[in-house]
């Protein structure tokens, strides 16, 4: 596997949805297969020769049918010699691990300390499937990151290269448990004393460096030796760090010093909110990052699924999560924050715990990138970047229709819409999801006045909550005065669900410009 960012990344999550189904019924007994499929990668996919570790527990036997199997991978699937048991009615569990190591199931992880090359070797993955029988399909697996991936994003204003980025204060080796994919406390012995912070990797030119390290509570610094041999250290706020979280450390190096600030993501590299540095800095300066690749973004230290849909569109595959500089994220819907977090829950109170999966909600406001919406500016935001990355913007009307082809207002109507059902008014939701595109149910924070006070949202249909969502648009539909003539109310056209028992659909609806809606980016073409 190549030792860059994406594929370690592709061996975790390469099994999380599956392009054969698995046979539910019991076949001929043949070879023992697993087919990766990518769900949401950092590079490239697997490549020839990458190995795992299998082992395979039959129901009622006493015991494995198979430890430790070798499974390479070629033409798109893993494999060896290792074939089904001949009873076609009897289940099994799977546990697998990459990568594969030869003297046995690994029982403990030691941190490698030179990830200068790379940091595929240092990378440690883990899969358990149960109940499985024998098939003639290759077996999906969901493969999770057991240790933890620092991403170290540099705006260097020291005048000097940068030689190297190490991290100190990590643990030296953990226990692991295939069964349970669990870490456990270490009990073996350690070899000799290492001196010396792990070295990362630098990812892209005095940009981005990478290092894997053992999730733990310990307090880390960052150490960067600079080419006039100045070595500057940084110590980082205590925190958790988590198995499969990636946490994203901003460093601002300057001649004398690191300005520092650092956030996290938690399995498959998801939101795990805010580090800091000790020493109480601020983010406010430090650069928003953008990078691009094929199917997703890594934007400010996140990634973000995309996907290029049949309206010919690229769009983002899940709701953002940026926070601009200098803003708070705010817990109370009566706060005019202009960001909040969603309150997608029973209990209607916000979650930051949501986040990863349903995002962030922003006013108009937050999400054009301005200070404020007013009658004089509220139509000139049609197509805005605002808080996208560079490349893409808030979509219209225009892009929304050409989506899901209903619209209130008949003029926006668009029969054409990639997937527009006329028997519905709108775009089916499983269609949509079918194409890549899942509708998040992130609630919304509701306030239909300037005067008025803001509100969670938490309309619930068989067990979901936050039925009652919109996605942002750029179109103005109409602004509303006071008597007095100033602004009282703008209305844009907004995405929206129907989630009931006879429609289930998205379709362009007006959204409150007050109101905390979810976002999602179009690419400019």
């Amino acid at each position: 596997m190549k030792k860059t960012l994406t594929s370690l990344v592709l061996a975790a999550l390469a099994i999380a949805s599956c392009q054969q189904k698995e046979s539910t019924e019991p076949v001929l007994a043949g070879k023992l297969t697993v087919e990766p499929i990518i769900t949401k990668a950092t590079e490239v996919n697997f490549e020839a020769g990458d190995k795992i570790g299998l082992t395979v527990v039959a129901d009622g036997a006493a015991e494995n049918y198979a430890t430790n199997a070798c499974l390479t991978y070629a033409s798109d699937v893993f494999a060896g010699d290792l074939e089904w048991y001949a009873d076609i009615y009897t289940k099994a569990d799977l546990y697998a691990y990459y990568p594969y190591a030869y003297a046995g199931v690994p029982e403990a992880y030691h941190t490698f300390y030179d990830q200068t090359a790379g940091i595929g070797a240092a990378d440690f993955m883990a899969a358990s499937k149960t109940g499985v029988l024998p098939t003639a399909n290759s077996v999906a697996m969901v493969f999770k990151h057991m240790m933890t991936k620092l991403v170290v994003n540099v705006d260097n204003e020291s005048g000097s290269e940068i030689e190297s980025i190490g991290i100190e204060g990590t643990p030296r080796a953990t226990g692991f448990d295939l069964e349970n994919m669990a870490l456990t406390e270490f009990a073996g012995e350690l070899p000799e004393e290492v001196t010396g912070p792990v070295m990362a990797y630098e990812a892209v030119a005095g940009k981005t460096w990478q290092a894997i390290v053992i999730p733990h509570s310990n307090a880390m610094s960052i150490v960067i030796t600079l080419s006039s041999k100045k070595v500057l250290t940084q110590s980082l706020a205590a925190m958790t760090l988590k198995s499969g979280g990636q946490y994203t450390i901003n460093a601002r190096v300057l001649p004398e010093n690191v300005i520092v600030s650092a956030s996290g993501e938690i399995e498959n590299w998801t939101d795990e909110g805010e580090i800091g540095f000790e020493g109480g800095s601020t983010s406010e300066e430090l650069p928003v990052t953008f990078t691009e690749y094929e199917g997703y973004f890594e934007y400010d230290g996140v990634e973000y699924k995309t996907v290029k849909l049949a309206d010919g569109n690229t769009w983002m595959a899940e709701n953002l999560r940026f926070v601009p500089r200098g803003r708070t994220v705010s817990r109370d819907p009566a706060e005019d924050a202009g960001i909040w977090y969603p309150a997608s829950n029973a209990d209607k109170v916000a979650d930051p715990a949501l986040v990863e999966t349903l995002g962030l909600l922003y006013d108009a406001a937050t999400a054009f990138g301005v200070s404020a919406v007013t009658l004089d500016n509220a139509d000139t935001f049609e197509g805005v970047q605002g808080i996208c990355p560079t490349g893409w913007h808030i979509p219209t009307v225009t892009d929304f229709t050409g989506l899901v082809g209903h619209c209130p207002n008949s003029a926006y109507v668009n029969t054409e819409g990639a997937y527009y059902d006329a028997s519905i008014k709108g775009a089916s939701l499983a269609a949509l999801k079918e194409a890549g595109w899942e509708w998040q149910f992130a609630s919304m924070r509701n306030k239909t006045s300037t005067s008025g006070k803001g509100s969670y949202t938490v309309t619930s249909y068989n067990d979901i909550y936050g039925v009652m969502s919109y996605l942002i648009g750029s179109t103005m539909h109409q602004k509303t005065t006071n008597e007095d003539g100033s602004l009282k109310n703008v209305q844009y056209y907004y995405l929206m669900p129907t989630y009931n028992a006879s429609n289930e659909k998205a379709a362009v609806a007006y959204g409150n410009f007050l109101a905390g809606a979810s976002l999602r980016c179009v690419k400019n073409k």
